[in-house]
């Protein structure tokens, strides 16, 4: 059997069901990949989604909340340092961590100055200083994220890869709650200062699963970088191994990563704001989310390695990025229906369902385009190309909101009217994933289950 993507060989993998998966997750290597999907999850969160709530609530403008989530830049570019984090082992903890475990914790301590800087600045005190603090978080959030995901796919076998993707999302979908809701709970009792500063201290216990993770058996050249020549071999033999493996096929592939998250990043920065200009608490805001949002995005990370498992990738994809489209259109009905809690219970659980799904489902399907001689920098690569576009795009969505309620004279109907259109996204990344099924069928030796 070939895969989809590379058409190479590979395991013939059996159809899993529900049972096989549950006993999967008795695995070590699995319960540890949620473990660093917790981790890696909280802290783009924090930079994103709910610094919104918090900058929202300081009334800080829609422009400026929209512009603010452009911190989270270094996550969608992190392909231009990944290949250092590949080939550079770090002096001593390298020798004793292992050669991915000693990035995670370069990661996991920048993260933790960064938010106890924010933390101690707050937006009301030194708003540019508070930014680079913020910005300091998003770029060492990268760096971890980098090696995470390369320890995830190199501790893997081929046929595990559905399996310990939906483990990481599972545990990265986790780690986006405990980033949001507990804060939202608690920042109308303690403040938001003193709730970063928890969630900084919080955020440690990544350590833990790094002491116990095993580092892959992977021989790597540590050859040392002598000028500018090497630095520059070390930047393009990711993408020349990425050419040799998959050739005219990235013209397919890379525009799928690239636009599948677009539907969700346009609104991501704008639920906030819609919530807090209805009027919802943070405790409503963290009850709804408990309650309904994270049971449905765990749920559909679950859904995604079933559907993966049994059907192939594919199909997953085409289900998550559906859903994605009417979980916006959701928020337009919210939006109207001045916070109805009949409307904003099911948008809330497609919104969660629809994003583990998506991001199991894609995170699996990238994670088989990588190569095990460069598999930080080439999942770099795909992963800032997932959140590129969609981050870009979202910068401006404060300013177009602000656009449509000045011409519809309504608050309100600014925000549908936003959520309403964003749908459209969606149509992009459907015939993508229908033209690569296509290309499946039409070459004889490629699988249509992967």
């Amino acid at each position: 059997m070939a895969d989809i993507v590379t058409g190479q060989d590979e395991p013939i993998r059996p159809r899993a069901g529900m049972r096989e998966v549950l006993a999967s997750l008795r695995q070590r290597k699995v319960a540890i990949a949620i473990a660093f999907g917790i981790a890696t999850g909280m802290p783009p969160v924090l930079v994103g989604s709910t610094l919104g709530f918090w900058l929202r609530s300081e009334g800080i403008a829609l422009a400026a909340i929209g512009f603010m989530s452009w911190v989270g830049i270094f996550i969608s570019t992190k392909f231009l340092w990944a290949p250092f984090v590949d080939w550079i082992r770090l002096p001593y903890i390298g020798q004793r961590l292992g050669h991915r475990r000693s990035w995670m914790l370069v990661g996991l301590t920048f993260v933790f100055i960064g938010l106890i800087g924010m933390a101690v600045v707050g937006p009301k005190g030194n708003f540019t200083l508070f930014a680079a603090f913020a910005l300091l978080t998003s770029f060492a959030t990268a760096t971890q994220d980098i090696a995470v995901d390369a320890w995830r796919i190199e501790s893997a076998q081929d046929a595990e890869q559905d399996l310990m993707a939906s483990a990481y999302i599972f545990g990265l979908r986790s780690g986006y709650f405990l980033g949001n809701v507990p804060l939202l709970a608690v920042s109308a009792v303690i403040g938001w200062q003193m709730s970063y500063l928890c969630a900084a201290v919080a955020g440690l216990a990544g350590i833990a699963a790094l002491m116990v993770a095993r580092e892959p058996d992977k021989p790597r050249d540590f050859a040392p970088m002598t000028g500018l020549g090497s630095v520059f071999a070390a930047l393009v033999r990711p993408l020349k191994v990425f050419w040799q493996d998959h050739e005219k096929g990235l013209f397919l592939f890379l525009p799928l990563v690239a636009l599948f998250f677009v539907p969700d990043g346009l609104i991501s920065s704008m639920i906030g704001p819609l919530y807090i200009d209805l009027g919802f608490s943070g405790p409503e805001i963290a009850g709804v989310r408990t309650v309904f949002g994270f049971p449905a995005t765990l749920a559909g990370v679950v859904v995604a390695g079933i559907i993966g498992l049994r059907f192939g990738t594919l199909p997953a994809m085409a289900a998550a990025v559906t859903l994605a489209a009417v979980s916006n259109v959701g928020f337009a009905f919210l939006a109207l229906s001045g916070g109805a809690k009949g409307v904003w219970i099911p948008a809330a659980m497609f919104e969660g369902f629809s994003g583990g799904m998506a991001t199991a489902a894609m995170v699996a399907w990238a994670s088989r385009l990588t190569n095990p001689i460069a598999t930080a920098a080439q999942f770099a690569m795909l992963s800032s190309l997932m959140t590129l576009l969609g981050g870009l795009l979202g910068g401006f969505a404060g300013l177009i909101v602000e656009s449509l309620q000045a011409s519809t004279g309504s608050s309100m109907q600014g925000f549908a009217t936003y959520f309403s259109i964003t749908p459209l996204a969606a149509v992009p990344p459907l015939i993508l994933i229908w033209l690569v099924s296509r290309r499946a069928r039409r070459v004889p030796q490629l699988s249509t289950g992967s």
